[in-house]
């Protein structure tokens, strides 16, 4: 029951969201203000799932075992990663994106810069969809009972490489379309907080497992 609510709460705050990207603007730009929506609630969803152990880690020293909670925000962030992926790529796989954003760009940084930046944050698009395709193949306790506890803890942690991807595809096009500081602030802060949260938790998880080491 827990996880239906859970699933009914995620599933009713994308339909605000979207609901108010699709008032908030005319009608021919709907499809880019939801490919924006979709983009951002990813990554938030995303680096969500990725902070729940951390933050377990850095409470009690311990790291996480499988958690329904974050199997569901996975779940969510990759269906509502896919959608971007798909309105994105109607949106910016085309001649008048290319020809706006990066040949006859009228704002820095140069054409070359700004070809490599598409180039690379449209293959990280295609790699980041494979590895939430991947991921969501692997969210239901069938997959643990196939493949093993050992094999799907190590294909789970592609989330990791996910985020990592996302990242980076977020500031490509963040820099192309020359977004908002305040939007790519955002951005770095997510990023800061979640690798750094890592990285708090793995200190206190060894710092727990040399205590406990002393004290046996």
């Amino acid at each position: 029951m827990e996880r239906l609510r859970r699933h009914l709460f995620i599933a009713l705050l994308t339909l605000i969201l979207f609901a108010i990207a699709a008032v908030s603007g005319p009608v021919s730009g709907i499809e880019d203000r939801f490919s924006i929506v979709s983009a951002w609630l990813c990554l938030v969803l995303l680096a969500y799932t990725l902070l729940i152990g951390p933050a377990q880690a850095i409470k009690t020293g311990r790291p996480l075992d499988n958690l329904y909670i974050r199997r569901d925000l996975g779940i969510w962030s990759a269906l509502i990663g896919l959608a971007h992926f798909i309105l994105a790529n109607e949106l910016s796989m085309n001649s008048a994106y290319i020809d706006f954003y990066v040949n006859q760009a009228s704002l820095p940084p140069a054409v070359e810069l700004r070809s490599q930046l598409y180039s690379w944050g449209a293959i990280l698009g295609y790699i980041i969809a494979v590895l939430f395709i991947l991921l969501l193949s692997l969210s239901s306790d069938l997959a643990i009972r196939l493949i093993g506890i050992r094999w799907w803890k190590r294909l789970q942690r592609s989330a990791y490489l996910a985020f990592t991807f996302t990242v980076i595809h977020g500031f490509a096009f963040q820099i192309l379309e020359s977004r908002m500081a305040l939007l790519v602030g955002l951005l770095v802060l997510i990023t800061l907080v979640t690798l750094g949260s890592h990285a708090w938790g793995i200190v206190k998880i060894k710092k727990h497992r040399t205590s406990t080491r002393s004290r046996a």
